[in-house]
């Protein structure tokens, strides 16, 4: 059966029994890009030149700037402003978390962080986390679940 019968088999017969979905903010979704996809990896240098030959990432930056990385960002087009990135993240072999489902989020860039978040905790999202930099003008940086337990940020530059 297909995604969409499915989906559809379930919101009928969800309707049926009388459950009812969470409301979501009405109106259209405020303006939205998808930032990067972040991986975590068991081995930097394997993944970093997996998806340089496969795909042809080229490495634009790393986490943190200076020393060991943690984290690699690449992008097919590492010299062009804006694009998708993708981060591959080596942090540890720990288990995961409490609370936390599975490494790898999906980031979003966005001028409206704070509309998005109430949308998405309107249509039953969990895990709301702010992140607070220090500054006088730092990012709106939010986390958050989505209904199977991935990981979501939504990032707002600087005004």
């Amino acid at each position: 059966m297909s995604g969409i019968k499915i989906g559809s088999a379930v919101l009928v017969a969800s309707l049926l029994s009388g459950f009812v979905l969470p409301a979501v903010a009405e109106g259209p979704a405020p303006e939205l890009t998808l930032g990067s996809v972040a991986l975590n990896v068991a081995d930097l240098a394997r993944a970093e030149k997996y998806y340089a030959e496969v795909f042809g990432f080229k490495k634009s930056g790393q986490y943190p700037p200076e020393g060991k990385a943690i984290e690699l960002f690449l992008s097919r087009h590492p010299d062009a402003r804006g694009g998708a990135t993708l981060i591959l993240a080596r942090l540890n072999d720990d288990p995961l978390p409490a609370g936390k489902s599975r490494y790898g989020r999906l980031i979003n860039n966005t001028p409206h962080a704070e509309a998005l978040a109430k949308r998405a905790e309107a249509a039953g999202s969990t895990g709301m986390r702010r992140i607070k930099l220090p500054g006088d003008n730092p990012p709106v940086i939010i986390f958050f679940n989505d209904l199977d337990g991935y990981e979501i940020e939504l990032y707002q530059a600087p005004k």
